[in-house]
């Protein structure tokens, strides 16, 4: 459960922020998550919403935009997106075709490196050009 941590850093964060910038209390918060991290935004959202108790981000509304995770090719230049390559990863660590199931990739997004290939040319030497990390997009408080 990674997303308790990320949880935690998000909190603190947003706490720290706007205590330095004079807020009372935070209304609301705008997160972006990169598809790669494969975060359950459902137990994101309870953990921020838990930690943030008693603190002045308690009852912020929390906002979630999702950045797709692409890719480029340093070979051939192509361009791809995860959810071209998705399905194929799945079906490498879970053997049948599903939705989710736990793997490495979950864990450590890092590792997507390691597993898949361009699917043009197949080349293993690509940069991950979006879609990767988690970033607060926006603050809103009261002062």
């Amino acid at each position: 459960m990674h997303e308790w941590s990320i949880a935690e850093g998000i909190v603190d964060t947003i706490v720290n922020y706007s205590l330095k910038e004079g807020a009372k209390k935070v209304v609301k918060a705008v997160i972006s998550v990169g598809e790669l991290s494969q975060l359950n935004l459902e137990f994101l959202k309870y953990a921020i919403k838990a930690l943030s108790e008693e603190t002045i981000m308690e009852n912020a509304e929390i906002v979630f935009q999702t950045e797709e995770a692409m890719f480029k090719c340093l070979n051939c230049g192509y361009s791809w997106s995860f959810s071209e390559v998705r399905k194929k990863l799945l079906k490498m660590f879970c053997g049948e075709e599903v939705e989710e199931c736990d793997n490495p990739v979950h864990y450590v997004p890092d590792l997507i490196n390691v597993f898949i290939r361009c699917p043009k040319c197949g080349s293993p030497d690509f940069e991950v050009s979006s879609g990767r990390g988690v970033k607060i997009v926006s603050i809103e408080v009261v002062k």
